[in-house]
């Protein structure tokens, strides 16, 4: 399985192959080790909870850029557009539907990434999503972490060293989810 993730101390993003099996994963840019928690995988190694924060919310969603998704969908409409104002409905729903159809089999093709609330952390691979037990986006979980980032940024400008017990360090703030 595939882990990617913010370094804590750089900020940079980096990927581990074989998450099961590296302890410490060092950064690209820094070298400074990543410690990843015991308990991520259960004994079938499948995931059980996130590998760099312990935090047992993730979800899951498709592995695909959301900014192509939205560019495909926006040329589609335009070409329809065009089609539709040089009168050639059945061109314009032509396009439609062959648009309808790419973004299906897009849907079927492209794989589903799993992604920790809290530090987003992402993994890819066989056993990121075991027995489909993991949803998809829920907004109420998401608000109640982006609180908790919050919370750990104000008490950090304040003068507060470290992260307050029980509490994680804050997950990337320009990693794609």
């Amino acid at each position: 399985m595939e882990l990617t993730f913010e370094c804590p101390q750089c900020g940079r993003i980096n990927h581990v192959e074989d998450v099961e099996s590296s302890d410490r994963p060092p950064c690209r840019r820094c070298g400074s080790a990543r410690e990843l928690r015991d308990g991520a995988f259960d004994a079938g190694g499948a995931l059980a909870g996130c590998p760099c924060c312990g935090a047992d919310d993730l979800y899951v969603r498709k592995d695909f850029p959301q900014g192509l998704g939205l560019v495909i969908v926006i040329a589609g409409c335009v070409i329809s557009t065009v089609l539709w104002y040089y009168e050639r409905p059945a061109a314009a729903c032509l396009v439609l539907l062959a648009w309808a159809l790419t973004d299906m089999a897009l849907y079927f093709r492209v794989p589903d990434v799993t992604i920790c609330y809290r530090c987003q952390s992402q993994l890819r691979g066989p056993g990121s999503n075991p027995d489909g037990r993991l949803g998809a986006f829920d907004l109420a979980i998401g608000e109640r972490y982006r609180q908790e980032r919050l919370r750990v940024e104000e008490l950090r400008r304040r003068g507060s060293v470290g992260s307050p017990a029980g509490e994680a360090e804050p997950g990337p703030s320009g990693m794609d989810a």
